[in-house]
């Protein structure tokens, strides 16, 4: 499905955006091998109130369904900012993904309104049946597919890496491409990755792992690819219409702390001439077609970078869904993602305060600092994403969160 679609006239009179943003996390099956990880319920929190950030891509008229209810002065400030839209949280318990609480539970006045859902997951066609909305969401098995890394190394572009599928694979491939990372097939944003410098730490990934098939079955399927020196990180952005089309929309600098992501920019002048003389738009063009001949339609990024030495490995991985990075694209401005110490339920009503009060807040026809999501900043650590309009310097922006602090 594409959000770019126009609806047919007289059936539609708005769109309706929802999602859980953990997609990754219910694509993947639930036999594969794990890499060694801990679990942070926090960051899985405010991961559920991600799905704010979708406030930006509505227009008057248009219905933002969320896991929570967010504050009044969110949906206030983003009426200010040009970005009108009516905010219902999903009936149902906020335990429970929103696709699920929308297809058990109808919400008035949806019904005939396009569907522009932030990922296709379980439950998200039989919500659109639910809720009466416009629009077929592709087929999940496609949606799962397409966003595997397995799929995406397995179209066999420069340093993708090598998919192995049991001990004695994954040993011969660490072997033959020295340090490496190795990463699950639906990690994400820094998580599902194991760097490997080591026999020792080799040797550990192995013993996990054997405890994983003994103790319960689990299935390797895990792609290792060569431990890359990043120079620039960055993403083409791409749709893929209702009807197999692909459509581009750009190329967008991508701000990573290590493999954490941290923000999407506007990609240099040099970056672009490089990547138009490598034929770069081609191959993720091409990457798109394959993702659109598996049967997927949507929003789609492919992730690519430049290294220390010059090398372009122009497909990293696939992100078939929305993502804070293609929302950056359709603002056309600088999205920054800042850890930011959180002490009180009022620090989101205190944050838009005091950049008002230092005219950095960003409102309809003034350039500015617009935050992006209220429910992401919960204490004691918050994730304050923060668009960058116009012209405006986010430098200010330290002092006032030292103020806040």
């Amino acid at each position: 499905m594409s959000d770019t679609a126009a609806p047919a006239a007289g059936t539609v009179t708005g769109t309706v955006r929802f999602g859980s943003c953990d997609a990754e996390a219910r694509w993947r099956p639930a036999d594969l091998a794990t890499l060694p990880a801990l679990r942070n319920p926090h960051s899985e929190r405010l991961t559920r109130e991600m799905d704010q950030l979708q406030a930006v891509l509505c227009a008057p008229g248009d219905t933002l369904l969320t896991n929570r209810q967010p504050p009044s002065a969110f949906t206030e400030l983003m009426r200010s900012a040009g970005f009108g839209a009516r905010h219902l949280a999903v009936p149902g318990d906020p335990a429970e993904p929103v696709e699920r609480r929308l297809a058990a539970h109808p919400v008035p006045g949806l019904a005939g309104m396009a569907a522009a859902p932030y990922a296709v997951l379980d439950g998200t066609a039989e919500a659109l049946a639910r809720q009466g909305l416009a629009g077929a969401a592709p087929p999940l098995e496609a949606v799962r597919l397409v966003n595997s890394k397995t799929w995406t190394t397995r179209l066999g572009h420069p340093g993708s890496g090598r998919v192995v599928t049991g001990l004695a694979d994954l040993r011969a491939a660490v072997e033959e491409t020295g340090p490496c990372v190795v990463k699950d097939p639906y990690g994400v944003s820094g998580q599902g990755n194991l760097v490997l410098e080591s026999p020792e730490r080799l040797a550990f990934l192995e013993r996990h792992l054997t405890r994983e098939v003994e103790r319960r079955g689990a299935r390797i399927e895990l792609v290792v690819q060569q431990l890359h020196r990043p120079a620039e990180d960055f993403a083409a952005h791409l749709t893929v219409g209702p009807d197999g089309r692909v459509h581009w929309h750009g190329i967008r600098q991508v701000l990573n702390d290590g493999h954490a992501y941290r923000g999407s920019d506007r990609p240099s002048a040099d970056l672009l001439a490089r990547l138009e003389r490598a034929g770069y738009r081609a191959t993720a063009e091409s990457v798109a077609a394959a993702a659109a001949a598996a049967g997927y339609r949507g929003p789609l990024a492919v992730d690519s970078m430049t290294t220390a030495d010059g090398t372009l490995v122009p497909v990293l991985e696939v992100n078939a869904r929305l993502s804070p990075g293609t929302i950056a694209q359709r603002l056309h401005a600088r999205l920054e993602l800042r850890i930011v110490p959180v002490d009180g339920d009022d620090w989101f009503d205190r944050l838009v305060d005091a950049l008002d009060r230092a005219r950095l807040l960003a409102t309809a026809g003034r350039p500015g600092l617009l935050p992006l999501a209220a429910g992401t900043l919960a204490a004691p650590r918050g994730w304050l994403f923060l668009a960058v309009l116009g012209d405006a310097d986010p430098a200010p922006l330290t002092p006032v969160l030292e103020r806040l602090t």
